[in-house]
């Protein structure tokens, strides 16, 4: 440059067209910065990108709670049928014993007393006094002691029992066959041997009086040691009604009383 001309001289960069530094200023511009909480120049806050939830983790989260559901599920099925099988068994146990009240209840129908009232009643009793010495003998040939009772069955059968002299007591029971077999046995007391005995002449005398006091068919025979009225006597009429007779000593009635089968 000229000291007089003060025109300045143009360098080559400044010559330059402003198109061609563009592609040097680009490039020499820094890459933006990370987002961060706030860019300290502008204030500006950036928000930071949400992690990506794995999706194997929401499998293995979804599956555990798909298996608990199951497993509880299970559970549940199988405690509820072992409580139905419970009930069933109660229920069973229940009919069960049910049925077994209802048969003894029927057994027990035809081994009614005598006295009892209701059932049928048309082959109940005898009006024979060899047909009560009959069962009489067959009891005592089965079991020990002397005949104090027969008590008749609505079956034909009897029940006969035998006291021996140490007061032991055997039931004996006889079908309408003649059959006898012993059904219980109890041990000894200190009554000791009865007083009064089922003998055929004391049952022969029994039935005669009896049988004139109330017409019908003997059911019941009983020896006791009441010196009053040591026989006492049970008579089914044609009337259905049961006739209790107390003898005295001698056979003689002394007391009566009536229970009719309605």
């Amino acid at each position: 440059m000229d000291d007089k001309n003060s025109t300045p001289e143009t360098s080559p960069a400044a010559a330059q067209p402003a198109d061609d530094r563009q592609p040097e200023a680009l490039a020499a511009a820094p890459a933006p910065a990370p987002a961060g909480p706030a860019d300290a120049t502008t204030g500006t806050a950036h928000a930071a990108p949400a992690p990506k939830r794995s999706r194997t983790r929401g499998w293995m989260i979804g599956g555990g709670a798909v298996l608990a559901a199951a497993i509880l599920a299970g559970g549940g099925i199988a405690l509820g049928a072992e409580m139905a099988d419970e009930a069933g068994d109660l229920a069973a146990s229940a009919s069960s014993d049910s049925s077994d009240d209802d048969s003894r209840d029927t057994d027990g129908s035809s081994d009614d007393t005598a006295g009892s009232t209701g059932g049928d009643v048309s082959n109940l009793g005898t009006d024979s006094a060899d047909d009560l010495v009959a069962m009489i003998d067959a009891a005592s040939a089965a079991g020990e002691g002397e005949p104090t009772s027969i008590d008749l069955k609505r079956d034909g059968s009897a029940e006969v029992t035998l006291e021996a002299a140490d007061g032991s007591e055997t039931e004996v029971r006889v079908d309408a066959g003649g059959e006898a077999s012993i059904v219980s046995t109890e041990s000894a007391d200190d009554d000791g041997a009865p007083q009064h005995v089922l003998d055929a002449d004391s049952i022969a005398a029994i039935v005669d009086a009896a049988l004139a006091e109330a017409d019908g068919r003997i059911v019941e025979i009983e020896a006791d040691d009441d010196s009053t009225s040591p026989w006492d006597v049970t008579v089914l009429t044609a009337a259905g009604d049961f006739v209790e007779l107390d003898l005295d000593a001698q056979f003689a009635v002394v007391a009566t009383g009536t229970d009719s089968d309605d």
